[in-house]
C-alpha cells in the first residue's frame, strides 16, 4: 500500500520512530493519540487501535506507515476525506484525483454517477472511479504490508440512544447550558487569540456562535454576510453585528462578475481540487471568500468558524412523520429519497429509486422484517443523515476554505455536544425545542426573544412581487402562487446562486431542478465527461 499525499492539501509530515506520519489538524492534540498508536508496534490490536480513536475529539486525518504496517483513519464526521484502491498493490492518499492519475484513470461508476447527480454526493464507501474507494466518517484502515490483508472498521457511528431519563426540561437546559460553555472553551482555546472570522446570517446557529464570543470576550472578531444587495439573510445579520458592537462587512454579488469567474479556469481549479470525485463542491462561499482574499479582507492567520450543522444535531431536521402509527423502513426509505434523491426530478423513476432504496437499507445495516419503534426508525434517519449528507455535503463544504489555504473549526459539531444531544429524547429534539428553549433563557444581549431579524427575501423594488404573488393567488389559486415565485426565484435568491447561468437557462430547466445545485451539478457533469445519458435531463442548458 503506497502513501499519496498532496501538499496542497495543506497536509504536514513528521517521523515518530520507525514510523512515517502524514496528518492534517492540530498536532499539539494529536502527538498524544499518534504516540499512542505506534506503541502498539507493527501487528496492532484492533481493539486497542479503535479504543484509541474512540478519545479523538478534534477534526483530522492521519496516515501512519512504516514497512510492515499502514494505519489511516479520519475523525468522527471526516472532517478530512480520504481514499485509496487495491489496483497495483494499492493506494491511499488525501486526494482521489491523485490515486485516479497513478491507476491510469479508472472506469466511470455509472450508478454512483447517477447518485452524485440525484443528492450531490455519492453514498458509502464508493466513488465516482470503480475501485476508487473513500474511508467513511468514524472510519480507520489497518493494512498489513506482509500479506496485503487490509482491515476496515468503524470506530464511532452516529445513533441517538433511546433513554428513559425521567428528567425535566430545566435540567436538560442546565446540562445544555454546561456543554456549550465548554464548547466555547475549546473553540477559543483552537483560535489562539487568532482573528476569528464568522460568515454571519440571520439564522440561529451563526448568531449563537458571535454571541458566545462575545459573551466570553474575544475581541478579534470579524463578521460578514454575502449575496444580493441588501439581502435579508445580510440585513439580519447586520442587525446582530450592530447589537454586539462587533466588525460586519458585506461582501455583494456582482451578477456578471460572478459568472464571469464561475465560467473561469480558476472556478474548474478549484472544483478539481474539492470533488473527491465523489462529491459536488460547495459554490455558494466560493465567491466571497475569493472576493475577500483579493481585497486583503482575510489574512493567513485568520481562522473561519460557522455554525454549520447545528440545526442537524439539534433535532431540525427529524421527519415528523416517522413517529406515525405504521411508519416503517419503508416510510424511512421514501422519506430520505424524497428529501435527498430529489435534485433532478425527472430522474426519479421507480426503476432508479428501488436501485437506491435497497442501497440505503445496506447502509444503515437494518434487518428489514423487524419491526421498529419510532425512536428506532428516527434513530436510522439520524445515523443516515449524518454519515451521509452532514459529512459529504456540509461538512465536506470547508473544502473551500482549504482551497484558499484557511484555517476552520466547526464548534457545532464539537463532540461533546454531538454525544449530549445523541442522548435528548425526541419529544425534546423535534423543530429544536431543547435548543430553542435554552436560547430564549439565555437570551444574550436579548438576541434570542422577541428579536426576528428575518424579513421579507424580495430586497429593494424587488418588494413589488410580494403583492403581484397576492393577487395571482387570489385570481387563480396557491398553486399559481406558488409557480408565481418560481419563475422570479430566479431573481430572489439572497446569494445569488442562480448568477452563473443565464434567466433563460433557468426557465427551460425550472420543471426539472430542485434549486441552484441541480444545475451546478449537471455542469460538474458535462465538465468531466460524466457517463450520463444527458437527454434525462430534458433540455441542455448551456453549451461548452
Amino acid at each position: 500500500m503506497k502513501v499519496i499525499i498532496d501538499n496542497d492539501y495543506g497536509w504536514k509530515y513528521i517521523r515518530v520512530g520507525k514510523y512515517n506520519v502524514q496528518y492534517i489538524g492540530n498536532y499539539k492534540y494529536l502527538k498524544t493519540l499518534i504516540k499512542s498508536i505506534v506503541a502498539l508496534g507493527s501487528n496492532p490490536s484492533h481493539e486497542k487501535i479503535d479504543n484509541i480513536l474512540s478519545r479523538l475529539t478534534m477534526p483530522t486525518a492521519v496516515i501512519i506507515e512504516s514497512v510492515d504496517v499502514v494505519i489511516a483513519f479520519t475523525d468522527y464526521f471526516r472532517s478530512y476525506p480520504l481514499f485509496y484502491s487495491n489496483y497495483k498493490n494499492g493506494f491511499i492518499s488525501n486526494s482521489a484525483r491523485k490515486i485516479n492519475e497513478l491507476i491510469g484513470g479508472g472506469e466511470w461508476d455509472r450508478l454512483s454517477s447517477r447518485e452524485l447527480i440525484m443528492t450531490g454526493y455519492v453514498t458509502g464507501s464508493k466513488t465516482l472511479i470503480k475501485g476508487l474507494n473513500q474511508l467513511q466518517s468514524g472510519e480507520r484502515m489497518i493494512v498489513n504490508i506482509s500479506n496485503g490483508c487490509i482491515d476496515i472498521s468503524r470506530y464511532y457511528r452516529y445513533q441517538s440512544i433511546d433513554i428513559n431519563e425521567s428528567r425535566g426540561d430545566s435540567d436538560w437546559v442546565d446540562e445544555l447550558d454546561e456543554v456549550m460553555n465548554n464548547v466555547t472553551k475549546r473553540m477559543i482555546k483552537h483560535s489562539n487569540g487568532r482573528r476569528i472570522q464568522v460568515p454571519l446570517s440571520a439564522g440561529l446557529d451563526s448568531r449563537l456562535i458571535v454571541c458566545k464570543l462575545h459573551e466570553a470576550g474575544y475581541d478579534n472578531l470579524q463578521t460578514f454576510s454575502y449575496g444580493s444587495p441588501n439581502n435579508w439573510e445580510s440585513r439580519g445579520a447586520k442587525m446582530v453585528a450592530n447589537r454586539l458592537n462587533i466588525k460586519w462587512k458585506s461582501i455583494t454579488t456582482d451578477r456578471k462578475e460572478a459568472r464571469r469567474m464561475f465560467w473561469s479556469e480558476d472556478r474548474k481549479k478549484y472544483w478539481k481540487f474539492a470533488d473527491g470525485l465523489s462529491a459536488l463542491p460547495n459554490f455558494q462561499e466560493y465567491y466571497p471568500i475569493l472576493n475577500m482574499n483579493r481585497n486583503k479582507d482575510l489574512s493567513e492567520d485568520d481562522i473561519i468558524i460557522n455554525g454549520q450543522s447545528g440545526d442537524f444535531i439539534s433535532g431540525g431536521h427529524l421527519p415528523i412523520e416517522l413517529t406515525n402509527n405504521g411508519a416503517n423502513i419503508q416510510s424511512l426509505t421514501n422519506i430520505i429519497l424524497n428529501k435527498h434523491y430529489a435534485l433532478w426530478k425527472n430522474l426519479m423513476n421507480e426503476e432508479t429509486l428501488k436501485i437506491f432504496e435497497k442501497k440505503i437499507i445496506k447502509l444503515m445495516g437494518v434487518n428489514t422484517s423487524l419491526k421498529l419503534t419510532s425512536s428506532q426508525l428516527l434513530s436510522l434517519y439520524e445515523q443516515w443523515e449524518c454519515e451521509e449528507r452532514q459529512s459529504k455535503w456540509v461538512i465536506h463544504g470547508q473544502r473551500v476554505y482549504d482551497y484558499f489555504g484557511y484555517d476552520w473549526h466547526l464548534p457545532l459539531w464539537d463532540i461533546e455536544l454531538v454525544r449530549f444531544f445523541q442522548r435528548v429524547p425526541y419529544h425534546l429534539k423535534f423543530e429544536q425545542r431543547l435548543y430553542k428553549l435554552w436560547l430564549q433563557r439565555w437570551n444574550y444581549k436579548e438576541l434570542f426573544v422577541d428579536f426576528d431579524p428575518i424579513v421579507w427575501q424580495w430586497p429593494g423594488l424587488k418588494l413589488s412581487v410580494v403583492p403581484m404573488a397576492k393577487v395571482t393567488q387570489l385570481l387563480f389559486g396557491n398553486n399559481a402562487k406558488k409557480s408565481f415565485y418560481e419563475l422570479l426565484y430566479y431573481w430572489g435568491h439572497t446569494s445569488e446562486q442562480y448568477a452563473p447561468y443565464a434567466y433563460s437557462e433557468y426557465l427551460k430547466n425550472i420543471k426539472y431542478i430542485r434549486n441552484s445545485i441541480s444545475m451546478n451539478g449537471y455542469t460538474w457533469a458535462k465538465e468531466n465527461s460524466l457517463p450520463l445519458e444527458l437527454d434525462d435531463f430534458g433540455e441542455n442548458f448551456y453549451k461548452i
